[in-house]
């Protein structure tokens, strides 16, 4: 049904507040409210808006562009300002914790994805208590005289001894510390986690 003058030029006022941004006639004719008020109609109506200084018209070239004033456009009242400003603060905060929590994880995957397997770890334990075995082996046999052994040479075993020591401990807390990361997801106990994964406790 077509509308009168009246609501068409209303229905074209509302429109373009609705929409403020510039339009040519035909593009306005797009529009489903406005097509059935037809061409002639709607240019009327544009004409009167216009003189009524509701709408501003710009000429390029052979075709015509509508805006509506600017006046006309309501505006955020402070409230509405203030309660933006108040989300997107919010929406800032959580993108910060977000991407802090983001990179913690990138981290620890790093780490996790540097560190040797678990078998790999239980292996060289297995060979560092071998050897610590040994060394602890030889200064006893030192330390009851079976083995005759300079004074250097005695510093030079007794230091691969602690150096032997130290990478097993450095070892041990590695193992300790994945095997707690684990166990946070584990459906299962420590006990059967460490049977799983065939490394035996101290």
């Amino acid at each position: 049904m077509a509308k009168d003058g009246k609501d068409t030029s209303a229905a074209v006022l509302q429109y373009l507040v609705m929409q403020n941004r510039p339009f040519a006639l035909n593009d306005l004719l797009l529009s489903a409210q406005l097509k059935e008020c037809g061409k002639t109609a709607v240019q009327k109506a544009l004409d009167q808006l216009v003189v009524a200084g509701k709408v501003k018209e710009k000429n390029y070239g052979k075709q015509k562009v509508y805006v509506v004033d600017q006046d006309l456009v309501s505006s955020p009242n402070d409230p509405d300002l203030v309660q933006m400003d108040s989300k997107i603060a919010e929406l800032t905060r959580q993108i910060a914790e977000d991407q802090g929590v983001i990179k913690q994880a990138e981290s620890e995957l790093k780490t996790l994805n540097s560190t040797l397997s678990i078998e790999e770890l239980s292996a060289q334990l297995e060979m560092l208590q071998a050897e610590n075995e040994k060394m602890e082996s030889k200064l006893k046999d030192l330390s009851q005289m079976k083995v005759k052994l300079s004074a250097s040479d005695f510093k030079k075993v007794n230091a691969t001894k602690e150096k032997a020591a130290s990478e097993l401990r450095k070892r041990k807390r590695i193992c300790v510390d994945m095997l707690d990361q684990i166990l946070e997801s584990y459906p299962k106990g420590k006990k059967a986690l460490l049977e799983e994964v065939g490394v035996e406790p101290d």
